[in-house]
């Protein structure tokens, strides 16, 4: 008798249990945390902040606040560990360490930024608002502790996004329009592509024993970018075959090497607008690092308007798109002939 008593208790408090282990995963546990949205006076503008900025980086100790509007996002993976706002005097890069930054700072949103303890500084000619670098390899480097990200820079209300700047050829390295959200119109393809391949990427990238550059034509690269696979597609295809290091080893003598230690590249896919170079970049990690620019526009046959992020390499117009949706073919030309 008491064996059949414990064991209707047991079987209850089993019931008991799985009700209550149930209600776990249905109990509703709140809200995720949302941030309160701040409202700061900027004290200084953008254009006044690079102008700081004299071809060496400077750790500014000024009580200095910028703002501006947030106008881009790395949900697709062209953009990496960085962050631009924009004001009405210019747009600025902000070197944050944290992928996936378009949780916390969306389209439009106001940021402002506290910049004493900050360094600006620039890579190849575009400036840059970020940490002074450890290393002194380079002029800034990223915020990456979240606690210090929170003492400088904070989020404000999320606005209506901003509409791109409409910038001619005659003004593609003017500051005022570099690190902002902008248009160009009626870009050629330029039938010419720029990427650097390493041979090894556990060694040293600096040695030109492991230095592929793919440059000065086409190449036979029809994507905006490389993945990992499409990189090994490309070279088992054998375009670059012609390819070589620096000191002479060719792609064919590599290639076995290079298939081992394959990885996804940035490339710069070169477009003309009146007359003047534009480097369309895309990094080989994006979402569309593999997909197929549309046959018209490599062949000449179509213009394109791209809207994105403009920035500069070495006194050259560069520009990032933020996803596919910044492109636009604009005109089909055909050759018309008449009969005699």
């Amino acid at each position: 008798m008491k064996r059949i008593y414990f064991a209707l208790i047991a079987a209850i408090f089993a019931l008991t249990s799985c009700e209550e282990w149930d209600q776990v995963f249905t109990t509703d546990y709140g809200k995720a945390d949302v941030y309160e949205p701040v409202t700061m006076t900027p004290n200084t503008t953008i254009a006044e902040l690079k102008a700081l900025y004299k071809n060496a980086p400077v750790k500014i100790d000024k009580d200095i606040l910028i703002g501006g509007q947030v106008v881009s996002e790395d949900r697709s993976g062209n953009i990496y560990k960085s962050l631009y706002i924009q004001d009405a005097t210019g747009g600025i890069e902000l070197k944050i360490g944290k992928n996936a930054l378009y949780n916390d700072y969306k389209l439009g949103q106001w940021v402002y930024v506290k910049c004493s303890g900050l360094t600006i500084g620039a890579y190849n000619g575009m400036i840059q608002l970020g940490y002074a670098d450890p290393t002194g390899e380079y002029e800034t480097s990223y915020l990456e502790v979240q606690y210090i990200i929170d003492t400088h820079i904070f989020r404000g209300k999320i606005d209506t996004p901003l509409q791109p700047k409409k910038v001619a050829a005659a003004d593609l390295l003017k500051e005022e329009n570099l690190g902002c959200y902008v248009e160009l119109d009626g870009l050629t393809y330029g039938k010419e592509i720029f990427c650097l391949v390493y041979v090894d990427q556990n060694k040293d990238k600096k040695d030109n024993d492991n230095r592929i550059f793919f440059s000065d034509q086409t190449w036979g690269v029809t994507t905006w970018a490389m993945s990992k696979e499409g990189f090994k597609n490309y070279l088992n295809s054998g375009v670059f075959d012609s390819g070589a290091t620096n000191t002479g080893k060719t792609v064919p003598q590599l290639k076995e090497t290079l298939l081992k230690n394959a990885a996804a590249y940035s490339v710069s896919q070169y477009f003309k607008m009146g007359g003047k170079d534009v480097q369309i970049r895309t990094s080989g990690y994006s979402r569309f690092a593999d997909t197929q620019i549309d046959p018209a526009i490599l062949d000449g046959k179509t213009k394109i308007n791209v809207k994105g992020i403009l920035t500069i390499y070495k006194d050259a117009a560069q520009f990032t798109l933020i996803d596919l949706d910044g492109v636009e073919k604009v005109e089909y030309r055909c050759k018309v002939t008449t009969k005699k």
